[in-house]
């Protein structure tokens, strides 16, 4: 188990994986009516390969609240939308733990501040949407 930026991830060959991604997804509380009790893969907006989350389609779901820093403990991710909601708050730097991810759309929210340094880490980012917020600063 390693720590990162404050968030417990589990290395792939802890028998904890998928205990420990199914609980970065119930903290970020957009699947407060699901029991950790019950396969996450199977939750909506989510699709797993060999029972690793690599997919949250979440747009236009009526998210609201920030991006808890938790997202950046599934690290297998690789595309993560979570465009035209209600988010709001700053992009959590623990984005840049992610570093398998190939696409990052936002785009549509209320999303205020810097882009976090730590974006420089997605070396695998080939589609990048934040459009329709109010972040400011450059894209490192």
């Amino acid at each position: 188990m390693a720590i990162t930026s404050g968030i417990t991830r589990a290395t792939k060959s802890d028998s904890e994986w998928l205990a420990a991604e199914a609980k970065a997804l119930m903290e970020t509380g957009w699947w407060s009516n699901y029991s950790r009790a019950e396969n996450h893969c199977t939750w909506p907006g989510i699709r797993c390969n060999a029972g690793s989350v690599v997919e949250i389609d979440l747009g236009g779901h009526g998210l609201n609240g920030n991006i808890t820093p938790q997202i950046g403990a599934l690290s297998e991710l690789q595309i993560l939308n979570l465009s035209s909601n209600s988010l709001t708050g700053e992009l959590p730097s623990s984005l840049g733990n992610l570093t398998q991810l190939a696409v990052l759309d936002l785009s549509n929210n209320r999303l205020v501040g810097p882009i976090p340094s730590s974006v420089n880490n997605l070396t695998n980012l080939s589609s990048l949407f934040l459009q329709s917020n109010q972040l400011n600063g450059s894209i490192p």
